[in-house]
């Protein structure tokens, strides 16, 4: 999908959000019971209504800072497709932290990731969202299964209001979910 579809879809989506958004009864309450000034000067008034119409305008076609959990999901559903091997092949985090120290962050062990039942293979720099993240391959020792754990540092404000997401993409299930500070994603 190219950008201009995704700014699109993304227009379409604000657009949607917005126009559904109501006032409660309290809200409509109170706003019949405030007073308004008829007296006010025209400029005045005029300039309430263009502050609102550009405001409106803003949050409904400005690209916000949130995360596009599609594209993500469909960056790390390609990234584990690709099955690229592993820059740095060890066991211990620690060791795949220090060959990996580009990243900008430390990496962390996840609590959904119980260390007793996934072993570590290794590590390799990769891109999410335009940031370098960091792409670990991951083993169940039981069923020999692999899957991919990515790692990527995102700004406060895009994670704020992050809820933890699973999807399915060219046959891959991608988990997504903010931890520690860090955006995880998980691959299989």
């Amino acid at each position: 999908m190219d950008n201009d579809t995704q700014k699109s879809a993304l227009n379409s989506q604000l657009q949607s959000h917005y126009l559904q958004q109501q006032l409660t009864p309290a809200q409509l309450k109170a706003l019949k019971q405030l007073k308004i000034n008829r007296q006010a000067p025209p400029k005045l008034v005029i300039g309430a209504i263009a502050a609102t119409i550009f405001l409106s305008a803003a949050l409904i076609f400005y690209p916000s800072a949130t995360l596009d959990y599609a594209s993500i999901s469909q960056q790390i559903a390609y990234n584990h497709n690709a099955k690229l091997q592993m820059e740095v092949l060890s066991p211990t985090m620690s060791e795949v932290q220090g060959r990996l120290n580009r990243l900008g962050f430390s990496l962390v062990s996840s609590k959904k990731l119980d260390p007793k039942k996934w072993q570590l293979i290794g590590g390799r720099y990769c891109n999410i969202n335009g940031k370098i993240a960091a792409q670990m391959q991951i083993a169940h020792p039981e069923t020999k299964a692999v899957y991919t754990f990515y790692q990527a540092k995102m700004s406060k404000e895009m994670l704020e209001n992050f809820s933890e997401s699973e999807t399915a993409i060219d046959g891959v299930k991608v988990k997504l979910w903010r931890e520690k500070g860090l955006l995880m994603g998980l691959a299989f």
